[in-house]
Parts: structure tokens; C-alpha cells; sequence
């Protein structure tokens, strides 16, 4: 059995390639931004676009299918020009002459057109098609598409399928591993927003989960995350009679984790957290989901039999209750919940590889803090830190520990030890700054946030932390103007409009009615 991997930007994964190339059937990557947009939201690299000939070399000297990607479902107002159009078609030609065997295509009108403009190349239709009947597959047929990727909505409705292999003749790409909402009501207009990202993610509404609007169906129903239409690694022989290609969504994965998920297709098995081998940004809401738990329970028997009849079933609770944890960001966990995570992950540490070992020490070590027990989950950290010295994870957490325990010299010595191993992390300086001002030496603060910009760092906190520093240092327009740029990353935190409305207050040389009205003004963003 062979798979198609989604290309992460990272060139050695051609390197992974050249490991499993009896196992991939193809790799597919999207087309530089530069001429249409993406179904991803990932930061694309300067150099990319001369990374495209390297891929289609490399995947013809393995035997292995190049695919481009042209699957946006909007391609903003020139998409349809006739410009347009010809530079798109241009640049595949090049790429054809280069090599590449394969297309992966969204809109309809492109597929067509593109079809009766390049001969000979594979035309495949993108996932981003929805195709759920017979019907709509037979027009995509008739259109050009050679292989038809059904929706990852009918996954689990195999004698649908099968209809539409039946009476297409067709051949049948399924993905296995997205880990979607089934029926999502956010999932075109998603899509719409990802395709425009660029365009977009500047000017959108205030407070919405950018790549995450499914969290706010999980905040109503988090038992909601056992409909994803996702096919784990052992249930893959369902689908052997009538499928012919199976696609793993993987761009927005490391190459380690690409790695994990393919070795765990290939062997048609899968024990520990299934979050690992999913993927969805939405999915950020839970911490773990237990497999060997769902495996126990015949979980995926039962979903290709679910009548949706949720009310009287119960089964989606039960597993709820059982097998998973929903994160702390969503949920105020009690002790209860905290004792039920160590016994999942004591239980995950006894099937786990030694590479996932430190992310599982990592949540035992938290979820010991929460309990009160800190020498357990200090000594915890301190292992992650053993385990990989040169890697941020242990040294955040261990710092982390402290800081919340109010061990600040503590903290700072972890972080400053941590520097003398990766002197540019940006993460590593931020956690040395907050020490600094919780110590009250808000310039040396201001010097390692200042760091934390010029190394590039992204990430909430890093504004405001700027923000206060200058607000306790009684630079109050610095501190506006540093506060001004963290709520447009993090506009729900009501402490930026508490700062702020502050600083308005104390503000010199500007009317103290105008002052009032700047503070009220923020004042009532948190009453909304």
C-alpha cells in the first residue's frame, strides 16, 4: 500500500522520500503564491519557488508522482481574466517540460481549461471540490479529472463510495487523516478566507480564531472531535477493494512527525495519542485522545454504523469521559481531571516510541504541578531536559514551573543556562524577560523583549510584556503603542484594556476630558 505526502516546505523531507519510496505514491505541493493562492495557511518561504524544480527531480529519480497543487476556492476578482490564466498556464507548462506528472485542481472551469491547454499530464480533483453524489462525480469526469478525491465528509460511508467508483470508473483517492469537523458550516467560507489569507488576515473581524473557527463548536460539544470522518491506520482495509490512492495530509507537519504518521500507516497500526497523526488547527482544543482506548471499545466499527441518533446513544460521551482531555486554555481543570491525566499518560508512556517520549513527560509534568506535587513535576522537566538538551521544551517548561511557584531567581537561571546551549531562541528570551520584570528590572526586560523582536520571534505576550515594562516605568505613549500592536494579535485579553485604559489616565500634555474618554473607551471593551 502507497501514500501521498503533502510537501512542508521543508526540502529534507525529499530526504524521507528517499527512505520510504516503496511506500509513497506521490507528493504533492502547492504552487508558488505568486500566481494563485492556497488551502493551507503556512508562511511560504522566500526561496520556494526554486525549490519546485529540485521536488519534481527529486520525485522522478524515486519513481514517485509529482503533484501541483491549484486548490484554492477563491482566487479573488483576476482569477477568471485571461491574464491571469495564461501566466498560471505558462508556469505549469515549464514545470511540465520540467517533469511533473500531476495536477490537483479545485475549480472546475480551471480543470477544464487547463485539460484542452497541457496534454498529457494527470488531472486530479482536489479534495476542495466537496464531492459527496455520483452525480457531481460524473460531471467532474466529464469535465477531465482522471482521479476523483472524495470529500472527507463521506469517509465513512463506504457503500456511497462505492457507488461513485461503480458508476464513474473512476479512479478513487481518499484522505485518511484530516481531522476536520464532519459537515463543518465554517468549512467553505474557511476555505474562502485560507485561499486570500494574505489579503485578508490584516483587516479581519475582531476576534475570531484565525484557522480555528471549529473550536467554538467544540466549546458547545467537544464530543463533536469522534465524528471527524478521519480513517485511523488500522481501518485502512475497508477501503482496499475500492480505492486506489490514499492521501495523508501532512504540510503543516515537521518532517519528524511525517515520518511517525507514515510508519504508522504503513504498519496499519497506532497506539497512544491520536491528535498525533491528525490534521486540523481546531484540533488545538484537546490535549489528548486516548486510541488504545477507542481500539478498545471497536470505535471505528461503530462509526461506520452511526445513525447520528446522538440524543439516545451515548457513545460519543462515554469517550469523551474516558479517553480524552480537553486543553487547559479551554477548560479550568480540577484535581479530578489532573489524576486522570497522569493515569493516561503513565499508560501512553508504556507504548510510546522514544521520540514522542518528551512531549508525553511534558503533560505528566504539568498536570503534577496542577496537583501541587512540584518536586514529581520538576523533576519531570529536569528528564525532558536530559533527554533533549537542544531543544527549547524542557527549559521552557522547567522555567515555567518556577515562575509560577514565584521561584523568579530560580526561573532566571534556568532560562540563562538555557542561552549558554541556544543562544538564539526567542522563546528562551522572552521567558528571561518576564523574570526580569517579575524581579522588577523592567530595563533589562525591555532589552531581552527587544531581543526577542530583532531574533524575529513570534507569538502572543511579547508586545504587552513591552507594554508593561514602559507602563512601570512610567513611559506611558511607548506603552500604548506596544499594547496597540498585542491586541491586534490577542484581542481577548482584557488585561491589555485594563493596561491601556491606564495609561490613557496618565497621560501628559493631552486634555483630561480626552484622557477620560480614551479610558472609558477601553474600559468598556471589557464589559462587552
Amino acid at each position: 500500500m502507497k501514500f501521498s505526502l503533502g510537501y512542508n516546505y521543508d526540502i529534507k523531507l525529499l530526504d524521507l522520500l528517499e527512505v520510504y519510496k516503496d511506500n509513497v505514491e506521490a507528493l504533492y505541493f502547492p504552487i508558488p503564491r505568486e500566481y494563485l493562492g492556497s488551502g493551507r495557511c503556512i508562511r511560504e518561504p522566500k526561496n520556494y519557488i526554486n525549490q519546485v524544480p529540485e521536488i519534481i527531480k527529486r520525485c522522478n529519480s524515486l519513481n514517485i508522482t509529482s503533484q501541483l497543487l491549484l486548490n484554492p476556492t477563491y482566487e479573488g476578482e483576476s482569477g477568471l481574466r485571461k491574464k491571469f490564466f495564461e501566466q498560471l498556464v505558462n508556469y505549469i507548462k515549464k514545470l511540465k517540460d520540467l517533469g511533473l506528472k500531476s495536477l490537483v485542481i479545485a475549480n472546475p472551469v480551471y480543470i477544464s481549461r487547463i485539460k484542452r491547454e497541457i496534454k498529457d499530464i494527470r488531472i486530479e480533483s482536489s479534495v476542495n471540490c466537496f464531492v459527496k453524489t455520483a452525480e457531481h462525480a460524473l460531471a467532474l469526469k466529464d469535465l477531465g479529472v482522471e482521479v476523483l478525491t472524495v470529500d472527507r465528509d463521506i469517509n465513512r460511508n463506504i457503500p456511497l463510495i462505492e457507488e461513485i467508483k461503480n458508476k464513474t470508473n473512476l479512479e478513487i483517492r481518499i484522505m485518511l487523516n484530516e481531522g476536520c469537523l464532519r459537515n463543518c458550516p465554517f468549512r467553505v467560507m474557511h476555505y474562502n478566507y485560507l485561499s486570500q489569507e494574505t489579503k485578508i488576515s490584516k483587516r479581519a473581524i475582531e476576534g475570531i480564531f484565525h484557522d480555528k473557527f471549529c473550536i467554538q463548536i467544540y466549546l458547545r460539544n467537544p464530543a463533536k472531535v469522534f465524528s471527524i470522518p478521519f480513517i485511523p491506520p488500522d481501518a485502512v482495509s475497508y477501503y482496499r477493494s475500492f480505492t486506489d490512492y490514499y492521501k495523508l495530509s501532512t504540510r503543516t507537519f515537521p518532517t519528524l512527525r511525517i515520518g511517525l504518521i507514515l510508519k504508522a500507516y504503513i504498519a496499519g497500526q497506532f497506539n497512544g495519542n491520536l491528535l498525533d497523526i491528525l490534521d486540523c488547527p481546531g484540533l488545538s482544543f484537546f490535549e489528548y485522545v486516548d486510541y488504545d482506548i477507542l481500539k478498545k471499545n471497536k470505535f471505528f466499527k461503530k462509526m461506520l454504523n452511526c445513525n447520528n441518533d446522538c440524543r439516545h446513544c451515548g457513545f460519543c460521551t462515554f469517550l469523551l469521559e474516558k479517553a480524552t482531555l480537553i486543553n487547559r486554555n479551554f477548560l479550568k481543570r480540577n484535581k479530578k481531571i489532573e489524576k486522570k491525566a497522569i493515569r493516561m499518560y503513565k499508560n501512553a508512556l508504556k507504548t510510546s516510541e522514544e521520540p514522542d517520549k518528551p512531549s508525553i513527560y511534558a503533560n505528566l509534568s504539568r498536570a503534577y504541578f496542577n496537583l501541587g506535587e512540584h518536586r514529581e513535576a520538576i523533576r519531570l522537566a529536569n528528564k525532558i531536559i536530559k533527554q533533549i538538551p537542544k531543544q527549547t521544551d524542557g527549559y521552557l517548561l522547567l522555567g515555567s514551573h518556577y515562575e509560577q511557584s514565584k521561584k523568579i531567581r530560580r526561573a532566571l537561571q534556568v532560562y540563562k543556562g538555557a542561552l549558554k546551549l541556544l543562544p538564539s531562541q526567542g522563546d528562551i528570551y522572552l521567558g528571561l524577560a518576564r523574570a526580569y520584570f517579575q524581579l522588577k528590572r523592567y530595563k533589562q526586560a525591555i532589552k531581552k523583549v527587544n531581543r526577542v523582536i530583532e531574533l524575529k520571534h513570534k507569538g502572543i505576550g511579547i508586545h504587552s510584556l513591552l507594554g508593561f515594562c514602559y507602563q512601570k516605568l512610567g513611559q506611558y505613549r511607548r506603552a500604548i503603542k506596544e499594547l496597540k500592536k498585542e491586541q491586534k494579535i490577542n484581542p481577548q485579553d482584557l488585561q491589555i484594556n485594563l493596561s491601556m485604559a491606564r495609561c490613557y489616565r496618565r497621560l501628559k500634555g493631552t486634555s483630561v476630558s480626552y484622557r477620560r474618554k480614551l479610558a472609558y473607551k477601553e474600559l468598556n471593551k471589557i464589559k462587552k
